[in-house]
């Protein structure tokens, strides 16, 4: 148990408070500011009851002036909306604080995000009215569909004629009459191409009949036969709360600030990261933020080429943040956060417990070294302050954690658990399979396949390393070969490289020809006279093997490299602004093809964190967390250790 002083520690705090004004420019939009939009953009005759809401999200001031504003100053407050009104998109800005329309413009030639509530509503009337889907249905045993529940699946682009202009998502149902986990009882071989707007199947194709599994698939706890028996308690007690401060939506912990929002399409945007050294805040990151996830899975048949999903900008990760449930999603000790959400027609709508923070010290040691000659031991425990939302898009929650360290680091982790995305199959396991019912995945159950896929979490790091004016280098490790009369025949030396464009930061890592990462101001020398930098350190990642003349390659076409370096633009999205539907013109491969400079000047990191997924039965029916995580780390950005003064362990043994 944690014990807490109630009287100290609040338990809930609200990103976006409905009634207290914005107190810096970067704060989230609050209930009120939200309502604003919703009704100037009524009073100016551009929304009506018809209209549907995409995103309603901050519309961030000049950074400039950002960066140059102080408190007591006046706050700009803007709002930037999608909207789509019947089968055209509106982009706007809205002044929220002088109640009028900044800008107001139409977007041909896309197809904003999907509408999760709305259009999947609608879906589940259009396929039910379908008479062509009622057939294929009563032939799969199916009389009644009112447990039938079908889902919408973002399309994707392949070069379909017949499909350009409609908005469109690819329909597959699932029997939802006896289980928890429809996930796991897909009614297979029948896929819908289904127009939004015109409200009708465009094209069924069946491929035959195939049997729903009847394998146990529930996942809640009283249909678990038998569960095992829980451990013993762990206790850390907090008795005077915890050591961490919130003011509107800046954290304060230990030497760290920095600012929370919530952003509907990019999920948590931390942003005005400082350190403090020696009594002085020194700037790290300007932003920083998911910028969006490509999930191809791996099956060409009819029923799944399609699934190759952007699911920041076909979904929006922000919109589908999970309420966290406490003792479980996030520990006893956590603060959690509320806020509001413009609903699908422009309504504020409250959300409880979207993002945790909470202190974490669990065993890790900040630094020690026992000295052989005076038998001394010096040592230190490390605490961490951990930032978690969770993402839950369809079958899949994504949990994102960012945990500042004492050591000035930032440690970025993406755990990806919920339930596999299946396939049903007429083989019931793989000593029976039959045709390529094995083919594209490994069976996880009777007559069901976890089928291959990736995943690619792309984040955008607007790293401003003491300053805006940076540089990005490689630091080479290459080998160097002696001469023949040396005892030692080679060694490595490290040879720094500067990118000068950015088609000289598109990098992977390469474990023959390693390399360092960072981002250096050249204007600031640390006392031994390097530029202070961060190092980017990469963790595991995986290339997504895929030809370059394939469509899924194209749009989602930020995972060709784990790193873009590019110069400082507001408004950029790593697949582009309107993906869904979108034939990948618009991300990172099309707008580094201008080849900018990068040097001395304000840049961007994009960083891909990618893993390759083969199911197996231990991910059924639900998926284990598996984690992958980077790293910031100063590189000289200090003089000397930044934890050398960490104080020593408490005598009686608690950490500090």
């Amino acid at each position: 148990m944690i014990t807490l002083a109630p009287a100290i520690f609040v338990l809930f705090a609200t990103l976006a408070n409905a009634a207290t004004p914005a107190t810096h420019p970067l704060d989230p939009l609050s209930q009120q500011e939200l309502a604003s939009t919703l009704s100037v953009l009524k009073a100016a005759g551009h929304v009506d009851d018809k209209t549907r809401f995409v995103f309603v999200s901050l519309h961030e001031p000049d950074k400039s002036a950002v960066l140059k504003w102080r408190p007591g100053d006046p706050v700009t407050r803007e709002s930037f909306v999608i909207i789509k009104q019947g089968k055209q998109t509106y982009e706007g800005i809205v002044d929220v604080s002088g109640q009028k329309v900044v800008s107001w413009r139409e977007v041909k030639g896309v197809q904003p995000a999907l509408l999760i509530y709305d259009e999947l509503a609608n879906l589940n009337d259009i396929m039910r009215a379908n008479p062509d889907w009622q057939v294929a249905m009563r032939k799969r045993g199916f009389d009644k569909f009112d447990k039938v529940i079908c889902l919408p699946f973002s399309t994707g682009y392949f070069g379909d004629a017949e499909e350009e202009g409609h908005r469109l998502v690819r329909a597959e149902c699932y029997d939802a009459s006896s289980t928890l986990n429809y996930w796991g009882r897909p009614i297979e071989g029948l896929v819908a191409t289904v127009d939004l707007n015109e409200r009708r199947v465009l094209k069924l194709i069946d491929t035959g009949v195939v049997p729903v599994s009847k394998a146990p698939a529930e996942y809640d706890a009283k249909s678990v036969a038998s569960s095992r028996a829980p451990l013993k308690p762990i206790t850390m007690t907090q008795p005077d709360g915890p050591s961490f401060s919130i003011n509107g939506s800046e954290v304060s912990w230990d030497k760290w600030k920095f600012r929370v929002r919530m952003d509907p399409r990019l999920g948590i945007v931390i942003s005005t990261v400082s350190f403090e050294d020696a009594g002085r805040p020194r700037s790290i990151m300007y932003e920083g933020h998911l910028s969006d996830i490509f999930v191809p899975y791996q099956d060409p048949t009819p029923g799944w080429y399609f699934r190759t999903y952007l699911d920041a900008g076909e979904y929006g990760a922000g919109k589908l943040a999970s309420s966290l449930v406490p003792g479980a999603d996030c520990p006893a000790n956590a603060r959690f956060f509320d806020d509001w959400l413009a609903d699908e027609h422009g309504v504020p709508q409250p959300r409880a417990r979207i993002a945790c923070l909470f202190e974490r010290s669990g065993g890790a040691i900040a630094w020690r070294h026992w000295d052989f000659v005076s038998n001394q031991t010096e040592s230190r425990p490390a605490r961490e302050l951990v930032l978690r939302w969770i993402a839950t898009i369809g079958n899949y929650d994504y949990v994102f954690d960012w945990t500042f360290q004492q050591d000035a680091s930032i440690k970025v982790a993406v755990g990806a658990t919920g339930i596999d995305e299946i396939k049903g199959v007429a083989s019931k396991n793989y000593a029976t399979a039959q045709g390529d019912d094995a083919k594209y995945g490994e069976f996880v159950a009777d007559n069901l396949v976890g089928t291959n896929h990736d995943h690619f979490f792309c984040f955008k790091l607007d790293l401003d390393i003491d300053g805006t004016n940076n540089t990005f280098e490689t630091v080479d490790l290459k080998k160097i070969r002696q001469s023949d009369e040396s005892l030692r025949k080679s060694y490595w030396a490290a040879q720094t490289k500067v990118a000068k464009v950015e088609a000289d930061a598109k990098l992977n890592e390469d474990m023959m020809e390693p390399s360092l990462w960072r981002v250096i101001n050249p204007d600031v020398r640390d006392s031994i006279g390097y530029p202070v930098s961060y190092e980017l350190i990469p963790g595991h990642n995986a290339s997504d093997l895929l030809d370059p003349d394939d469509y899924p390659k194209k749009r989602g076409g930020f995972a060709d490299y784990q790193l873009w370096v590019t110069p400082y633009t507001p408004q950029q999205a790593a697949a582009g602004m309107y993906p869904n539907q979108g034939k990948g013109n618009d991300g990172l491969p099309q707008w580094t093809k201008q080849n900018l400079p990068i040097q001395n000047t304000d840049i961007v990191l994009w960083y891909t964190v990618g893993f390759h997924h083969t199911p197996v039965p231990e991910d059924w029916p639900v998926l284990p967390t598996m984690w992958h995580e980077f790293f910031l780390r100063p590189r000289g950005f200090f003089s000397r250790s930044p934890v050398i003064d960490l104080p020593p362990p408490q005598q009686d043994g608690a950490t500090q």
